[in-house]
């Protein structure tokens, strides 16, 4: 039977492994989220036969991840077998609509579902980092700003011994009962990424204007896209988020093997999803629930 193991920082190699060999260009499939959210989701894997398969209370009940690996079908066998045994709702989150065809004519009598608010946002590298044309007259515009107003920004690669300063930066973010459970989770695992940044060997740059820090990005490559992790700017400096996120595109995203770019979903929030269709994603990456009946 399948034991799921609880995910940490010494399964990351292995985790990673799997992830670059059968890669997917949705953000539940990168290996920096799964382990920044271990211990909000309580993620857990199991192994069998060459795939690899996580546990999760992503959906607020245990669900699993659709499998990755060489023997998908061997894999949700197995699974059956695990919810049977432990008598465990057998729901299968996170599948893609490349997956979803395969799980119906497996199990006909399921149920499934996506929720638009957890849609990643996927976009084409060039477009975003050149900006051109009227569509893109949004986000060029207050990058240009930026620019105007703060001519003394610079942008660099975070090293050890901006680490404090970064903390102290994600600290100035209020906790207040306005923000939900999720967001202020969130910047606790900012900061876990930050004093933990070498162990996720992940990309990551800073913007600062005359010396100060005014946000930050996280984010890795996975076959032919960037995820861009984490994302904070000081709104307060007018086009802050605009000039990041471009920024960290042309640090990071110059490789040609890159192609994409996810920068994740935008969990329902109005003004987050404005600004990101603002840049006008090729596709809303839809990931399904699927309720299987045993």
């Amino acid at each position: 039977m399948l034991e799921f193991k609880k995910v940490t920082f010494d399964d990351y190699e292995l985790i990673n492994t799997y992830y670059t060999a059968y890669p997917a260009r949705q953000c539940d499939r990168s290996t920096a989220a799964t382990v920044m959210w271990r211990n909000y989701y309580d993620n857990r894997y199991a192994v069998y036969d060459g795939t690899i398969i996580f546990s999760s209370n992503f959906t607020g009940d245990i669900c699993f991840t659709h499998p990755v690996g060489r023997n998908v079908d061997g894999m949700l066998e197995k699974l059956e077998e695990y919810c049977k045994a432990t008598d465990t709702p057998m729901t299968v989150c996170s599948v893609n609509k490349e997956e979803l065809p395969f799980i119906l004519e497996k199990y006909p009598d399921c149920e499934h579902s996506a929720d638009r608010d957890w849609f990643d946002y996927l976009y084409e590298k060039e477009p975003m980092l050149l900006l051109a044309g009227r569509k893109y007259g949004t986000p060029r515009n207050h990058i240009n700003k930026f620019k105007k107003l703060y001519p003394d920004y610079s942008f660099k690669e975070i090293t050890d011994n901006d680490i404090d300063r970064l903390v102290e930066f994600t600290k100035s973010f209020s906790f207040n009962s306005e923000k939900s459970e999720s967001a202020m989770q969130e910047l606790e695992i900012c900061i876990e990424v930050l004093r933990n940044h070498k162990k996720y060997n992940m990309l990551g740059g800073f913007l600062e204007v005359s010396g100060k820090i005014i946000g930050y990005s996280f984010g890795e490559i996975i076959g032919d896209t960037l995820f861009v992790h984490i994302e904070k700017a000081d709104v307060s400096y007018g086009g802050a988020y605009q000039m990041l996120t471009n920024s960290f595109l042309r640090e990071f995203a110059a490789d040609e093997t890159v192609k994409f770019v996810n920068r994740e979903e935008d969990c329902g929030d109005e003004g987050l999803r404005k600004s990101k269709l603002s840049y006008h994603p090729v596709e809303l990456i839809e990931k399904n629930t699927v309720k299987i009946n045993l």
